[in-house]
């Protein structure tokens, strides 16, 4: 059987969660699947690493200015057909093969419309509703969005497949020797800062978490700063404006990226990793934080609650007061604090990047001719 997979998105160099999910996944299908011949399709040069794949999996460069999942790869897909072929994020090609597969990790736009611009809601819900109506199957990166797409969508149930997502296996604990070295380059001490990692945009919630921070500071005199690391989205000027009125200096850092090869020492050295917002279709950065043996504060909405299941501190993201108990509960409960820590290392451990393949592999193959 031959596989078809829009492995662009893996390419990318500065990956958010569906880029991070995209390369996993085909690093997985390359160490798990020597039987199926696979076809990834890039718009731009492949990274070297997908040259060290397997020869089962051939790469194709197809550029193309605009719409390219939806024309270029119809285009490719007429004169080159597939067996199935699948697409790693909420679009499908105008004209595919009859067995195709769509994820979808969220539809973010459909309950906070004002978080995208006009251009990018429109295209959204046109791309995604095409392409849940015409995949033969749809995976689901939670329960959550599951029941999301089955709402706002009508889509048959049984045509969506649930397969989570997972922390990378770099994410485990550090102790100060290992991690300090790379905390020294932004200018921070292990286990003297708060924690959030997310694309700055208002769905996420900062605003509110910096209002907590900001109480917690004045209030219970803690001596911690926050660190947010996030590359800047749509409508971030508002939450930065609101970062600067805190009046509070160093205390909050912001860090635009972070490469691969520090985050983790950036979870390890977190006395509290925090993740308020409002809205995640799955929510990575909580299963990485908690691999590396840090206590987790998240909303108690979405698909949150199922990600770090009775081993998170839950709060509710539109209350201040709520994120800044569990914030506290975090900081200064160290009995607590260690029971969180070792319920977070098991929670973690249900997720792999391995199984996320495995399910999609079996997935694929249920659909071959």
């Amino acid at each position: 059987m031959t596989i078809g997979i829009e492995a662009e998105r893996a390419n990318l160099p500065q990956k958010t969660g569906v880029e991070v999910y995209a390369a996993e996944l085909i690093k997985n299908l390359a160490r798990q699947d020597a039987k199926n011949d696979y076809v990834l399709y890039f718009r731009s040069q492949p990274q070297d690493w997908f040259q060290q794949l397997p020869p089962n999996f051939k790469l194709k460069v197809i550029p193309f200015p605009k719409f390219w999942t939806q024309l270029r790869i119809s285009w490719e897909i007429l004169w080159h057909p597939v067996d199935v072929l699948a697409i790693l994020a909420s679009a499908l090609p105008i004209w595919h093969p009859a067995n195709s597969v769509v994820t979808v990790h969220d539809v973010a736009w459909k309950l906070f419309p004002e978080a995208f611009t006009p251009f990018m809601r429109r295209y959204l819900e046109w791309s995604t509703s095409f392409a849940v109506r015409s995949a033969s199957k749809v995976i689901a990166v939670s329960e959550s969005t599951k029941r999301d797409l089955v709402k706002y969508y009508q889509i048959n149930p049984e045509k969506i497949e649930v397969i989570p997502l997972a922390a990378g296996e770099q994410f485990r604990p550090q102790s100060y020797e290992q991690s300090q070295p790379i905390l020294d380059k932004f200018g921070l001490v292990y286990q003297k800062y708060i924690l959030f990692v997310g694309t700055m945009q208002p769905r996420k919630n900062i605003p509110r978490l910096v209002e907590a921070f900001i109480r917690l500071k004045q209030k219970n005199h803690i001596e911690e700063k926050l660190v947010i690391v996030g590359k800047k989205g749509w409508l971030w000027q508002p939450i930065e404006k609101k970062i600067a009125e805190g009046g509070l200096g160093q205390a909050v850092k912001v860090l635009d990226y972070v490469t691969d090869e520090d985050l983790p020492a950036l979870f390890s050295g977190a006395s509290v990793f925090t993740l308020p917002a409002l809205y995640e279709g799955f929510g990575i950065p909580p299963l990485e934080a908690m691999a590396c043996g840090v206590p987790v504060v998240v909303s108690n909405v979405s698909s949150l609650p199922e990600v770090v299941g009775d081993a998170g501190i839950l709060v509710d993201p539109n209350s201040v007061d709520s994120i800044a108990e569990g914030l506290l509960k975090g900081l200064t409960d160290k009995e607590f604090k260690a029971s969180m820590v070792q319920k977070g290392l098991e929670q973690a451990a249900k997720f792999s990047w391995e199984e996320t393949a495995r399910k999609t592999l079996v997935l694929l193959e249920s659909l071959k001719n």
